[in-house]
C-alpha cells in the first residue's frame, strides 16, 4: 500500500512538472506515451525529469500517433539525443551524442515592447530570448516611453543534422543600438567565475586607453540605452557617464588629440568634442567655460585644461558628462576608461610597476 502510494505522489510529480514547461515529458505526453513509461525512462535517465528539448523528430512523419515509431530528442544543452522506440506493447530508450554541423547566422530587427518577448516571437527560442535578456538585463529590458526606435542584431550558432535544422546554440556577439547610442556584447570568458557569457567587448581588460577626465570621486549617471532624462522627463539614452564635481572644476582631454568641436546647443550647453589618433571622439558637455584661446584645430595633450565643470544645457546641477565615439555611434566609457587622470598617471601606474616587481624578480 505504502509502495503504491509512492508511486502515486511520484506520478502526480511528474504531471505538475509536464503543465509547468515545456520538457521532455511534455514532448512524450503529446505522442502517446503513458506515465509509466516515463517512469522506466526515468530509471535509465534521471535527467529527463528536467530536460529542455529543442526539437524533436519523428523517424515516421505525419504517425506521430501510429503504434509504431521511433521518436529522436535533441537535448538544448548538450549534444545528446534520446531515441525512443515505441510498439504495440513496449517502449524502449537510449542515448547518443551527436555531432552537428554549425552555421552561424545574423537575426537583427526592431524592438517592440521588452527585449526578451520581441527575441522570442522573431526565432520561438525560448534559449535565445533568454540569453539576450540577461546579457542586457542592466542596459535595457523595454520600449516602453521610448520615443526613438531600438534596434536589435545578434550572430548566433545554428546546429544542424543531415541539413536538417535542430536548434540554436550560443549567441556570439549582440548589439542594441537607440538613436545613437550602441552597445556591443560578446562572448566570452567571465573573468570573475570563469564561466562564458555575453560582456561588453572591453569587459576585463586593463590596457585601457583614456584617462579620467576629471579629478572626481564619483559618477552620478552611467551609460544607459533607456532612461528617463531628469529636465525633459523623456525616456532616452544616456550616452556618456556624469562625474560629479564643483562647479570650475579643471577638465583635460582624456588623450592627446584634436579639437573638432567648441560649440554650444540649447541641450548640450557649452561642449568640446576631440578626435583621438585611434579613431575615436571623446566629446565633454554641460561646460561653464572653454580655456582661452582654445580653437578648432588645435592639438591638445591630456596634461592641457580645455575648460571648467559647469551646468549649461539641459542639467540639474554641476557635473561634466563625458561622452566617446565610435564608428558615429556613442560607446560606454566605462570600459575604456582609467579610474584616474593624466596628473595622477606616476602615482598609480607606479603602484602597479612596483606590485609587478617581485614577479619579475622571481622569474629571473
Amino acid at each position: 500500500m505504502a509502495k503504491t502510494l509512492l508511486s502515486l505522489i511520484f506520478l502526480l510529480s511528474l504531471t505538475q512538472n509536464v503543465l509547468a514547461s515545456d520538457k521532455a515529458f511534455a514532448v512524450l505526453l503529446s505522442y502517446g506515451f503513458k506515465q509509466s513509461d516515463l517512469v522506466n525512462f526515468v530509471k535509465s535517465y534521471p535527467e529527463l525529469k528536467d530536460l529542455d528539448v529543442a526539437s524533436e523528430n519523428n523517424l515516421k512523419e505525419g504517425e506521430e500517433f501510429s503504434s509504431d515509431f521511433t521518436l529522436k530528442l535533441y537535448a538544448q544543452d548538450s549534444n545528446d539525443v534520446y531515441i525512443i522506440l515505441k510498439s504495440d506493447n513496449s517502449s524502449a530508450i537510449g542515448k547518443v551524442e551527436t555531432q552537428y554541423e554549425i552555421e552561424v547566422k545574423s537575426i537583427e530587427g526592431d524592438i517592440r515592447n521588452t527585449l526578451h518577448d520581441t527575441i522570442f516571437k522573431e526565432t520561438k527560442s525560448e534559449s535565445l530570448a533568454n540569453q539576450m535578456a540577461v546579457a542586457f538585463k542592466e542596459d535595457f529590458t523595454t520600449t516602453k516611453g521610448m520615443r526613438r526606435k531600438a534596434l536589435y542584431q545578434f550572430e548566433v550558432e545554428q546546429y544542424y543534422e543531415d541539413g536538417k535544422f535542430i536548434k540554436y546554440g550560443n549567441i556570439l556577439s549582440a548589439t542594441i543600438i537607440v538613436g545613437r547610442a550602441i552597445n556591443k556584447k560578446v562572448l566570452k570568458i567571465d573573468p570573475e567565475n570563469f564561466s562564458w557569457a555575453l560582456l561588453p567587448e572591453g569587459y576585463g581588460e586593463t590596457n585601457l586607453p583614456f584617462y579620467a577626465p576629471v579629478k572626481s570621486s564619483r559618477v552620478s549617471s552611467l551609460f544607459q540605452l533607456n532612461r528617463r532624462h531628469p529636465v525633459t522627463r523623456r525616456h532616452q539614452p544616456h550616452n556618456g557617464v556624469d562625474f560629479v564635481a564643483p562647479s570650475g572644476t579643471a577638465i583635460y582631454p582624456a588623450m592627446e588629440g584634436e579639437v573638432i568641436t567648441i560649440s554650444r546647443t540649447r541641450s548640450k550647453g557649452k561642449y568640446i568634442t576631440i578626435l583621438h589618433d585611434n579613431g575615436y571622439q571623446t566629446t565633454y558637455i554641460h561646460l561653464k567655460k572653454f580655456v582661452k584661446d582654445l580653437r578648432v584645430g588645435m592639438r591638445v595633450g591630456p596634461e592641457e585644461q580645455i575648460g571648467e565643470v559647469g551646468s549649461s544645457g539641459y542639467s540639474t546641477g554641476a557635473h561634466l558628462h563625458f561622452g566617446v565615439i565610435k564608428d558615429g555611434y556613442y560607446v560606454n566609457p566605462i570600459y575604456l576608461l582609467k579610474s584616474y587622470g593624466y596628473s595622477q598617471k606616476e602615482e598609480y601606474e607606479t603602484v602597479d610597476e612596483i606590485e609587478e616587481l617581485p614577479e619579475t624578480l622571481d622569474s629571473v
